[in-house]
């Protein structure tokens, strides 16, 4: 009796390890797939069975252990996406703040479209807030904070009861005086603008603003999100191969 209990010990412990080693080799395919399919889900931790993401900032659990056992057949990309798709779909939609309390803090801030393509996977309410600006470039809208900021989405929208053009009417006015006042510090208009604040880039949408009376035609380039870079058409050139250097070793 001694050595068959002994055999049904060993034998559990032995499957016991084969599922542990399916959990975490599955465990760590599936962190591969999210860091290529989602850039946003960052992993801050591991558990015994799975392991902790900030989506968006906000943290999510996923159990591998038990999405496992209802795994449905078919590849496993597929299934993979299928939890990247729950994990978003269950991302709750923050409550917006009242616009009369942040109004003057509300900015447009450049970002790339595909910023916005990635935020457009989740539920509609979370959708960013955005216009078209140049090729692959959007405008965006933020509330502004000492050290961070908030995204301006649909369902912050729709709360505020706001247009876009309103919206966007708003957030230029911040931005010039705003601008106003970071030019007065700066003693007036210069041809570089780098890493003053989060929205160098953006002045791009202030331009009688920014470009000196001395520079004319002038052409502008932003190659990162708090970098803009003003010259006259004259040095075009110079100014497109500097900025695409700068572009291709920016974060």
């Amino acid at each position: 009796m001694a050595s068959v209990l002994l055999l049904a010990a060993t034998t559990a412990v032995a499957l016991a390890a084969v599922a542990y080693r399916r959990v975490t080799g599955t465990r760590a395919r599936l962190l591969a797939y999210l860091r290529e399919a989602a850039p946003e889900v960052v992993v801050t931790r591991l558990t015994p069975l799975g392991f902790v993401a900030h989506v968006l900032g906000v943290p999510v659990e996923v159990d591998v252990a038990s999405l496992l056992r209802r795994r449905p057949r078919g590849p496993e990309v597929a299934w993979f996406a299928q939890i990247l798709a729950d994990v978003r779909s269950r991302l709750p939609v923050p409550a917006p703040p009242p616009l009369s309390l942040v109004q003057d803090r509300i900015m447009p801030l450049l970002r790339p479209q595909a910023d916005a393509d990635l935020f457009a996977r989740y539920p509609a309410p979370l959708h960013l807030v955005a216009r078209p600006l140049v090729e692959g470039v959007v405008v965006t809208y933020v509330i502004g904070g000492t050290d961070t900021y908030t995204a301006v989405t649909r369902g912050v929208l729709e709360a505020w009861g706001l247009s876009v053009e309103a919206l966007h009417a708003l957030a230029i006015d911040n931005l010039r005086r705003h601008t106003q006042h970071v030019l007065a510090e700066l003693g007036g208009p210069r041809t570089r603008y780098e890493h003053l604040d989060r929205y160098d880039a953006t002045r791009v949408l202030a331009p009688d603003l920014v470009v000196p009376a001395d520079v004319r035609d002038p052409v502008v380039a932003f190659p990162e999100e708090t970098v803009l870079l003003v010259a006259p058409a004259a040095r075009a050139p110079a100014l497109a191969a500097e900025a695409a250097a700068r572009y291709a070793s920016a974060a």
